[in-house]
């Protein structure tokens, strides 16, 4: 049974009208990606094998909770209006497909999180590849909700890399979730699993995250690699360091917060890292290393807030992370 039709009221199937742009020929050299993206309904159980599917979450809820700037509900739109123009370079092997948005209503975040989960579990049943396109950080625990459904007997080993200034990893308030307690209630859950916690988070910074969070993170077993050690010098023990992370899970999930990198290259985000990681040749060394993991399976871009986006700079480092996945898949 499809989970997801008990939820229907809150997901929107995919919409060719969203994938427009400019077209400089019929030929797939010439062509680009809104000229071969294809829309799907989850609720029709298609057959998703070796395609990328995309998903919106458009919720900032987790971002009001959490007193960031609201606006990256809008998140999914702004990313799709970018991806929609990108040139065709990817294998002809390889399908593209939109599988629609998880939808926010009356403040309800726990019920978009179970529906993000539906569906990206119905994803990963098809045979697809999930991206998630966020919506604020709060899309990490309904992604892994997905995961865990998706895997079912609870036995295999998720790991999860963070790319953040933040390791959202604060306790709940009032006993509900934001967009900075995703890895607090996954810990949570995995504990009462009594399954290990597999959490790598990459970019941190001291002046974002209380140094009590950081020994509560450590004390549970988190592994941090701060931004101010991303340099070329200690490049290959971070390889080595995430290649072993990778090599003690079965599966991989990674989500950016856009957040990670410097102002002038993120404008448009919940909350603003001046001086965040500079998205040059020697991030995406690392960030290949990542996406070339074996057992990664499922990602998410989140925190883009379009309403303080400048010159869509933001929505298109999004889209470069997208465009350098989808190429080497």
């Amino acid at each position: 049974m499809n989970l997801l039709l008990n939820q229907r009221d809150l997901y929107t199937k995919g919409d060719q009208v969203v994938w427009k742009g400019r077209i400089d020929g019929e030929q797939r050299d010439w062509m680009r990606w809104h000229q071969l993206m294809e829309c799907t309904d989850l609720l029709s159980d298609p057959d998703l094998k070796q395609s990328v599917v995309f998903l919106g979450f458009c919720s900032d809820e987790g971002v009001a909770r959490n007193q960031g700037r609201v606006g990256a509900k809008d998140g999914p739109g702004a990313i799709r209006n970018v991806l929609a123009n990108l040139p065709v370079h990817f294998s002809s092997e390889l399908k593209i497909k939109d599988a629609g948005d998880i939808l926010l209503k009356d403040s309800d975040l726990g019920s978009a999180q179970l529906t993000l989960g539906y569906a990206l579990s119905s994803i990963l049943k098809a045979g697809g590849f999930p991206i998630v396109l966020g919506g604020g950080h709060e899309v990490t625990y309904g992604h892994y909700l997905g995961i865990k459904d998706f895997l079912a007997d609870g036995g295999h080993r998720i790991g999860i890399i963070n790319l953040d200034a933040h390791l959202d990893m604060r306790t709940l308030t009032g006993g509900q979730g934001n967009s900075g307690t995703g890895f607090f209630q996954i810990e949570a859950d995995r504990k009462g699993m009594k399954q290990p916690f597999h959490y790598l988070a990459i970019g941190i910074q001291e002046i974002s995250n209380t140094s009590g969070l950081i020994s509560y993170a450590k004390s549970k077993g988190t592994q941090i690699i701060e931004r101010k050690d991303l340099i070329s010098d200690k490049f290959n023990a971070i390889k080595k360091q995430i290649e072993a992370f990778a090599s003690e899970v079965d599966y991989i999930y990674l989500t950016v917060d856009l957040d990670v990198f410097a102002a002038p290259y993120a404008p448009g985000v919940s909350a603003l890292a001046f001086n965040g990681i500079v998205p040059d040749d020697l991030f995406f060394d690392l960030y290949d290393v990542i996406t070339g993991l074996p057992n990664l399976r499922s990602m998410d871009i989140a925190e883009l807030n379009p309403s303080f986006d400048i010159d869509t700079r933001t929505a298109k480092l999004a889209a470069d992370l997208i465009f350098k996945f989808v190429n080497r898949f």
